[in-house]
């Protein structure tokens, strides 16, 4: 069998969990069992199972195993401010199986030279070259974000608009420009403006959340600065902790 990254194994495992090969509270593999499945080292099949109790999946305990945690129920769609595959990773998680089409349609794609204003927004260097780049994100037909984003142009200078429809993230995958390492978040609540509620699937709210994030390379460099604001009633914002 060829060898798999851990985030391969990672789908896999995930799939069978949410496919119930692995029913709740019930024991995985152990690590030396998984490297021989997947043909890879104990040390890759712990990165997949670390991603796994990330995302609330399952928990190591000490002795026992890795176990799998009974799902919870949630009727709004779920995100994790910690995810690496940008808009697509709506699709990862269980309880958003009622997406049925995920869609992106570019509103602004530019150029710009970082000012001093823009320098305190982004934490890019005053002259540096940036993309700038609105999207609309449309989950089922309804439009229920908006991305404004900034990514230094000397991190992917060959970027072009159909990435930035598609996925810049898989893009940088693709092109092998370097490793998605890293992102700091910061999650408030604002007040929604007139442009704003024009372009999202608001109805009665008047206030969007708003996810910042900025997200590093693996040479520690900070490429992208992305402000989500998104119909707040719609979605749940996740995280897991394990004590």
């Amino acid at each position: 069998m060829p060898k798999n990254l851990y985030s391969d194994i990672y789908h896999i495992l995930k799939g069978e969990i949410d496919s119930n090969v692995y029913p709740p509270k019930t024991i995985l593999p152990g690590e030396e069992e998984l490297s021989e499945r997947f043909s890879v080292t104990r040390n890759t099949i712990r990165r997949a199972l670390k991603k796994l109790q990330g995302e609330g999946l399952v928990y190591t305990v000490k002795g026992r195993g890795v176990v799998v945690l009974e799902p919870i129920t949630d009727n709004r769609l779920v995100f994790s401010a910690a995810n690496h595959l940008g808009f697509q990773d709506l699709m990862t998680f269980p309880q958003n199986k009622f997406i049925k089409k995920l869609t992106t349609k570019v509103l602004v794609f530019k150029e710009i030279e970082v000012d001093n204003l823009l320098s305190e927004h982004t934490s890019f260097n005053v002259g540096d070259i940036a993309y700038y780049i609105e999207r609309l994100r449309m989950v089922n037909g309804k439009a229920m974000a908006i991305d404004s984003s900034y990514f230094r142009k000397e991190s992917m200078p060959e970027l072009k608009e159909i990435n930035a429809q598609e996925s810049i993230y898989q893009y940088v995958r693709d092109e092998k420009l370097f490793k998605i390492a890293a992102a700091r978040s910061v999650a408030t609540v604002e007040t929604v403006s007139e442009e704003e509620s024009k372009l999202l699937d608001l109805k009665e709210a008047n206030c969007v959340g708003v996810l910042k994030k900025y997200v590093y390379t693996d040479f520690g460099s900070l490429f992208e600065c992305t402000e989500t604001k998104y119909v707040p009633n719609h979605f749940s914002l996740v995280g897991f902790e394990s004590y």
